[in-house]
């Protein structure tokens, strides 16, 4: 049994994620482990701890953010067709619903981890994108989208836009997993709830993106004859590892990652864009019991320019043995 730190940002304000497009009237669903890694390399900076940023990174594995709710956690629902059945009802009947479910709360995750098929009372326990043990109606934050007004420095026109605002219940929020023990653990915790006070995602000077941060613990059972790996985490292979991946019988989604410097703390150099990359998303599952190491990226972009630094983008992966039929 694998046990594993939970970081829990609880009690939000209002938060958007940004797209990495001009657009504000979507907030991105997902807060993936390099943002929020760069996020903690950001607040060590502001801490004054510059050196060594790579090595910081290379010394942890943390997990993407997923949604709990009180003490229940949620996992991300691996890549391709999951084992699930539901009392008296034909497949042709829940089908749809089934792919509408993108977390999984983690004992029935476990289930499914171990290659059982699970077996659901009710076609109810699926609420929006969350499969849930009990049908309780549970929801976790809801969308709010508000009409806003931008006015150009240099024009009097104004623009209305629309923007997307999401809001936690206050039993709810975003929780991730660290590996990270002692020492390491406390300064990751202290990044955290630095970060927390600045906030995360867009317009921060208005309070958006702020929560607290409460600790737990989640044991995770070890899966007897695990045949596969699945990401709890973006993942960027080094090239060795692209040769026992076996892509053609894995499950997989590739995301680009790239976007703007707008947490460079030049602020001079915030309109520039990073270089892109893809990795692999969340819920991905290699056909590969081979331990994935995964490497860190430098996307600084080609800009002539004294001040420009690193911008570091971690693709370790934090990952965990399941078995698949």
């Amino acid at each position: 049994m694998a046990t594993f730190t939970v970081i829990k940002m609880t009690h939000f304000s209002p938060l958007h994620i940004g797209t990495g497009k001009e657009n504000y009237d979507f907030s991105a669903s997902d807060l993936h482990s390099d943002t929020l890694l760069s996020a903690l390399v950001a607040m060590r900076v502001q801490m004054g701890q510059t050196e060594n940023l790579e090595s910081f990174l290379s010394s942890f594995l943390l997990s993407s953010a997923f949604p709990f709710y009180e003490n229940r956690y949620f996992l991300p629902k691996m890549q391709g067709k999951i084992k699930i059945v539901v009392k008296g009802k034909a497949e042709s009947e829940y089908r749809k619903s089934l792919k509408k479910i993108r977390y999984i709360e983690s004992e029935l995750w476990q289930k499914l981890s171990r290659g059982e098929t699970l077996e659901l009372e009710t076609i109810q326990q699926i609420q929006g994108d969350l499969l849930l043990k009990k049908e309780d109606g549970i929801s976790v934050c809801k969308s709010q989208i508000s009409e806003r007004v931008s006015v150009s420095r240099a024009s009097e026109d104004a623009e209305p836009f629309f923007f997307d605002w999401k809001f936690f219940d206050r039993k709810a929020g975003l929780y991730c997993l660290t590996d990270a023990k002692g020492e390491l653990l406390d300064e990751i915790i202290q990044l955290f709830i630095l970060l927390g006070e600045t906030g995360l995602g867009t317009d921060k000077n208005i309070g958006g993106g702020k929560f607290s941060v409460e600790t737990s613990t989640l044991s995770i059972e070890s899966v007897r004859d695990a045949n596969a790996m699945q990401l709890l985490s973006l993942y960027i292979p080094t090239k060795d590892e692209t040769g026992f991946l076996n892509l053609s019988q894995s499950k997989y989604t590739l995301l680009l990652r790239g976007g703007y410097m707008a947490g460079s703390r030049e602020e001079s150099l915030r309109h520039l864009r990073k270089k892109s990359i893809y990795a692999f998303g969340v819920g991905s599952v290699f056909l590969t019991t081979q331990s994935l190491k995964g490497k860190i990226v430098d996307l600084r972009p080609n800009w002539n320019d004294e001040r420009m630094h690193t911008v570091l983008r971690s693709g370790r992966p934090f990952c965990l043995p399941v078995k698949l039929n």
